[in-house]
C-alpha cells in the first residue's frame, strides 16, 4: 500500500467553467500533487450548456438530456486529460483502487455507474455536483469539495449555496444521505484548497495557482 492509498479519499469536482477561464490546468496540477488519494469529477463546461441549448430548441425530453449532460462530462473529462496527462480515466469502483495503486489520479467517467442508479433523478435539478457526492458515498471514507469559478461565501450553509445558485439543489441532500464532509471552493480560496488535498498553502501571489 502506498502512502498516499492510506489516506482519506477526496472527491474533488471541478467545474467546466474553469476551463473557460484558464483555471481549470492549475487545480488539476494542484489534485494530481495532492498527498491523499483523489478522484476528479469533471464538470460539464461548455459541452453541457450545449445540450441546455439543444433541448430549448429541439425540445427532447429532461431524461434525454440528463444522458447527453452525462455524456458532456465524459467530454470534459478527455479535455482534462488533455490538459494533465498524468490523469487515468476510469468508470468503475474497481477503476478508482487500481488508479491509487499505480499513484495515478483518477479522472471519472460516469455513466456506466449512474445509468441505471434509481436515486440519482434524470433532470436538471442534479449536475456534476451531486454526482460527485454520490460517487463519495461509493468509496469508502472519502470526503467531497466542489471546485467553482465564482466567489463561495466562507461559512456558508448547504441551503444558501443552493439559494445562490452555487451548487445544483440536490446536493444538501445528497451529502446528508452519505453523511460526507463537504467542502465548496471558489474564487479566492487557494490555501483552502491546498490544505483540503493535503499540501503546503501555495504562494497566493503566484497566478499559476490563483481559482
Amino acid at each position: 500500500m502506498t502512502a498516499r492509498e492510506s489516506m482519506q479519499p477526496l472527491v474533488l469536482k471541478i467545474g467546466g467553467s474553469l476551463v473557460t477561464t484558464g483555471i481549470a490546468h492549475n487545480v488539476l496540477a494542484m489534485a494530481v500533487a495532492s498527498k491523499r488519494p483523489v478522484a476528479i469529477v469533471p464538470g460539464g463546461g461548455a459541452f453541457a450548456d450545449a445540450v441546455r441549448a439543444a433541448q430549448s430548441e429541439q425540445g427532447f425530453d429532461d431524461a434525454t438530456a440528463h444522458r447527453l449532460a452525462i455524456q458532456a462530462m465524459h467530454d470534459m473529462a478527455a479535455e482534462f486529460q488533455d490538459m494533465q496527462p498524468g490523469l487515468m480515466a476510469v468508470d468503475s469502483q474497481a477503476g478508482f483502487d487500481e488508479a491509487w495503486k499505480q499513484d495515478r489520479t483518477p479522472v471519472w467517467l460516469p455513466w456506466p455507474m449512474v445509468a441505471h442508479e434509481p436515486s440519482i433523478p434524470q433532470n436538471w435539478s442534479i449536475t456534476s455536483d451531486s454526482l460527485a457526492a454520490w460517487l463519495a458515498g461509493q468509496l469508502p471514507g472519502a470526503d467531497v469539495a466542489l471546485v467553482k469559478s465564482c466567489v463561495v461565501p466562507r461559512d456558508a450553509s448547504l441551503q444558501a449555496l443552493v439559494a445562490a445558485g452555487i451548487t445544483d439543489p440536490q446536493f444538501p441532500a445528497f451529502v446528508a444521505r452519505e453523511g460526507l464532509s463537504w467542502h465548496v471552493l471558489g474564487e479566492g480560496d487557494e490555501a483552502r484548497l491546498a490544505r483540503v488535498l493535503g499540501l503546503d498553502a501555495p504562494d497566493l501571489g503566484s497566478a499559476s495557482l490563483s481559482i
